[in-house]
């Protein structure tokens, strides 16, 4: 090779950036005759200047660069909601870890005086003072709780989760939201009636919040991702994905918005499969399978929807107006709690039944015998019970006990008008009552027709409970604007939610809303 044709390959090289590596191979680097012959000749010196910058970190810096570049226009080009995808799956896993947290903190606090992980069979193999002394104890108990919180961190307990998420910013205070879990969990602990469904979803909700927080999401994704953990402990605590995405969809955004439902289902998905890969397997309930419904059974299912059109009102009706009295009459929180605790043991010694969110007796409907008698004791046993739990504000929700009066309700109906007998029509009206109560009470049909579904994985069920979940919504919300969740998403008195659905969604609060939720922090 010429020493011209080197020196062209040498500042190729050179220019390539590979020059430190190859240097070796010009006849710069190559020593020469009287270098290799004389020991005492110096060195020659085969890299790039001392005084410039090496040619690796010049190519490493327009790597950078152009890494930067693509970041940047994945930033501005892609779809925001791909990345939100990815964190809904991390708050769906979050959150349904929160939710079985919570139950077995329960089922521990319950192994403290039964060997029964259920609170109706605890109550039953209870002597009956036990039974009676249980229920107050626990209410006190989480009263104190809820009275010393407050006392101790001096801030108000801030908005719901719904309300976080409807009208507000998605943040959610992490103190006065943990005491308020610590409570509902020592009162649902000790048999009171009241769900500790509820108490889940807010304690996910929380969790998703903080998750927020920590990636400095912008309002309106931290909204999005409180409403992707409602969706996640909605689905951990039922086994019910779908109607989880629905619950997020009809009450707290009040419409299908479509771009922020597809990270709501992510979410509520990835939550149900965690607790079925690492806690519990099947669905719910166990229950008789539903031949396909008739023309005959959709007719019956629409009566029964319109019985429970009439009672969901009355039901509502009851709560509010034993809540606002009951908290006048007695403001001290432990006593209050106490009292109605009081009135949950008392009850209870004469059915046991009336233990609990209600789980164990919808479990009983779906599969054992049931006398009218029997039905009508329990439904107003547990209607006085959860009367009492809410009236005297024990923290936790009103679902499961819904769920509970509402398969009472269609069982009795079926056995005063429908005459069954074959086994399957047990389940079919339970479900179908049950759904028809929770669409009167929340104004959510498709959420309600498809979680009894869930529950129990019947699909026929749906094709009877649909129109009956339809038609106790629409007569529900005529006779009562309000549903249960009223003043959970924000609302005030004379307030409701709009009946077409129109809302939106995830977006910036009005000026009202914005006004409304700062008063509700002051």
């Amino acid at each position: 090779m010429t020493p011209n044709a080197a020196m062209s390959v040498s500042a190729g090289l050179k220019r390539s950036g590979c020059y430190a590596k190859l240097a070796v191979w010009s006849p710069c680097a190559m020593p020469s005759s009287a270098s290799t012959n004389d020991p005492s000749a110096s060195p020659v010196n085969t890299g790039p200047p001392l005084d410039s910058p090496p040619l690796t970190e010049a190519a490493d810096r327009k790597i950078v660069r152009r890494t930067r570049a693509l970041l940047n226009h994945l930033r501005f080009d892609l779809d925001p909601m791909v990345p939100m995808l990815l964190i809904a799956a991390v708050v769906g896993l979050v959150s349904s870890i929160a939710v079985q947290a919570f139950r077995e903190a329960m089922y521990a606090i319950i192994g403290l005086y039964s060997t029964h992980k259920h609170l109706v069979a605890a109550a039953a193999a209870l002597p009956l003072w036990h039974r009676a002394l249980i229920p107050p104890l626990a209410a006190i108990c989480g009263g104190l709780v809820m009275w010393a919180g407050h006392y101790w961190i001096k801030r108000p307990r801030g908005p719901e989760y719904m309300e976080a998420v409807r009208v507000g910013d998605g943040l959610l205070p992490v103190g006065p939201n943990l005491v308020r879990t610590a409570s509902s969990l020592l009162a649902v602990s000790g048999g009171i009636t009241i769900g500790r469904e509820g108490t889940m979803i807010q304690f996910a909700s929380v969790i998703s919040s903080i998750i927020g927080r920590l990636g400095r999401a912008d309002p309106a994704h931290q909204r999005l991702i409180v409403a992707c953990g409602a969706a996640a402990g909605f689905a951990g605590a039922y086994h019910a994905p779908i109607a989880g995405t629905l619950f997020v969809a009809e009450i707290i955004l009040g419409g299908l918005q479509l771009r922020e439902i597809a990270a709501v289902l992510v979410a509520a998905v990835i939550g149900e499969l965690t607790t079925q890969s690492l806690f519990a397997t099947g669905p719910l309930y166990l229950a008789h399978m539903v031949p396909p419904v008739t023309f005959v059974d959709l007719l019956n299912a629409s009566m029964l929807g319109l019985m429970a059109g009439l009672a969901g009102p009355l039901f509502l009706m009851l709560l509010d107006t034993s809540r606002r009295k009951y908290q006048a009459l007695i403001s001290f929180l432990p006593l209050r709690m106490g009292l109605a605790g009081l009135a949950i043991g008392l009850l209870s010694l004469m059915m046991p039944d009336v233990w609990g969110n209600g789980f164990s007796v919808v479990q009983s409907l779906l599969v054992s015998h049931w006398a009218l008698s029997t039905l009508l004791g329990v439904f107003v046993l547990r209607l006085l019970a959860v009367t009492a739990a809410s009236a005297a504000g024990i923290p936790g929700g009103v679902l499961t006990p819904t769920l509970a009066l509402g398969g009472a309700m269609g069982l009795m109906v079926s056995h005063l008008f429908l005459a069954p007998h074959a086994s399957h029509s047990q389940a079919l009206w339970t479900l179908v009552g049950m759904g028809s109560l929770l669409a009167a009470t929340t104004h959510a049909p498709a959420m309600a027709a498809i979680m009894v579904f869930e529950i129990t994985r019947n699909y026929n069920v749906v094709m009877a409970a649909m129109p009956a979940c339809v038609i106790a919504s629409v007569v529900g919300s005529l006779l009562r604007h309000r549903s249960v969740y009223a003043e959970a998403l924000g609302l005030q008195k004379g307030e409701h939610a709009p009946l077409d659905g129109s809302t939106d969604g995830i977006s910036k609060p009005g000026p009202r809303e914005a006004a409304q939720v700062q008063g509700t922090r002051t």
